[in-house]
């Protein structure tokens, strides 16, 4: 077998890292597997750090810069394989939602006060929008108070139980449409241009805009990105005002004592208003939520459950998966909310004919007692236990 010759052993190391400063992430990952040489220039953790400010602003900040270095998981180049991939659901990922990658454990879980969002918006690859959030504000340490399991219904302090039981949402910024905050402006240079009407932005938003929101476990240095490679939608809150919302997510494979669907989406909602004179966007809201397959909003304590599972679940650097994960998520969703409506559609008849049609409903319960009616209409569309339970008692 012919011996592979890397041809860019004996070029100057100072040049080689010149030429790896200019590649991607991707790029830079598989030009460590080539050889000893490279893989050395490759590791380079300034190359990783410069790719992680290029990419995640946030993560030039000195908190952050600091957090990141002196994680016990790794630097750089460990944050980046983290928080570049997008969480993947698929039929797998689905079925084996209790299980964890191959190599990895959860030791304990992740505090409140342990996690830390890296919030970045580009336009047009340029960023508009750079923050951070420590913590979780209000929150209910569960974890640390041994909380994981039913046991928290019973917790007696009523701000703890608020916080557990009402629907959970994490706030970056929430301002109300007559603050005039100068700060909070993002100017866009390109975005009216000549000849584009106010019809074009929701478009050219969908084309340009791209947000992050990485959560980090500050003491493992673990992370995850819980937004999507571009909005999944875009919708204007009135047809004469220029006030846009914008939502980004991820679906996330949980256990069935989370969610009896065993699948919660993280949506990231982003509120703004489009100044035409100042072409600039004044942010009014940025906030995080969790939100079951009927569209329901999670409470605090599931939120935190499936957060922590985040940091831990499967994802992929392939777009095509991961829009396909969100093609079944809402092919699942329908399929509820027909189920859903035909139960209900059901349930409303069968009090109509109870109410007005007593002989009627005699002869359904014979019809519905015969062993071939039940095998062919009612237990393949799931209605046994309803019909046993509301008719047949």
């Amino acid at each position: 077998m012919e011996n592979l010759i890397c041809h860019l052993q004996g070029m100057n190391g100072d040049l080689l890292t010149g030429i790896m400063a200019r590649v991607d992430g991707s790029d830079l990952a598989s030009v460590a597997c080539t050889c000893s040489e490279l893989r050395d220039i490759a590791r380079d953790q300034s190359l990783w750090e410069t790719l992680c400010h290029s990419r995640w602003p946030s993560t030039a900040l000195e908190e952050t810069e600091r957090l990141i270095s002196g994680s016990v998981q790794g630097c750089f180049d460990k944050f980046y394989s983290d928080a570049c991939p997008l969480l993947l659901y698929d039929e797998v990922a689905n079925a084996d939602s209790c299980k964890l990658p191959e190599g990895q454990k959860i030791t304990s879980y992740t505090s409140p006060s342990d996690l830390l969002s890296l919030v970045d918006v580009c336009y047009k690859k340029k960023c508009v929008l750079s923050r951070i959030l420590d913590g979780i504000p209000e929150a209910v340490d569960i974890f640390e108070l041994g909380l994981v399991d039913s046991s928290w219904e019973m917790i007696a302090d009523e701000q703890q139980k608020w916080f557990l039981n009402y629907p959970f949402k994490l706030e970056l910024m929430d301002l109300k449409d007559d603050d005039n905050d100068e700060a909070l402006a993002s100017p866009l240079s390109s975005l009216n241009e000549a000849g584009k009407s106010r019809e074009d932005h929701c478009k050219k938003l969908i084309e340009n805009l791209r947000l992050s929101w990485i959560l980090v476990d500050k003491k493992t240095g673990k992370s995850v990105n819980l937004s999507s490679w571009k909005p999944l939608s875009v919708q204007k809150v009135w047809p004469y005002h220029a006030t846009y919302t914008m939502q980004f997510g991820c679906v996330i494979p949980v256990e069935e004592s989370l969610l009896p669907q065993k699948l919660a989406r993280c949506m990231v909602t982003t509120r703004f208003k489009m100044t035409e004179r100042e072409e600039c966007l004044q942010w009014r809201e940025i906030s995080m939520r969790i939100e079951n397959i009927e569209g329901a909003h999670v409470n605090g304590w599931s939120s935190l459950m499936i957060l922590n599972k985040a940091l831990y679940s499967q994802r992929s650097t392939n777009q095509f998966k991961v829009e396909a994960g969100f093609r079944k998520f809402d092919k699942q969703k329908k399929e509820m909310s027909r189920r859903r409506e035909s139960k209900e559609a059901l349930a409303d008849r069968l009090f109509t004919m109870e109410k007005g049609f007593p002989k009627v409903l005699g002869k359904m319960r014979e019809l519905i007692q015969r062993r071939d009616f039940r095998e062919t209409w009612v237990e393949p569309y799931g209605f046994c236990t309803f019909i046993q339970n509301t008719i047949l008692q």
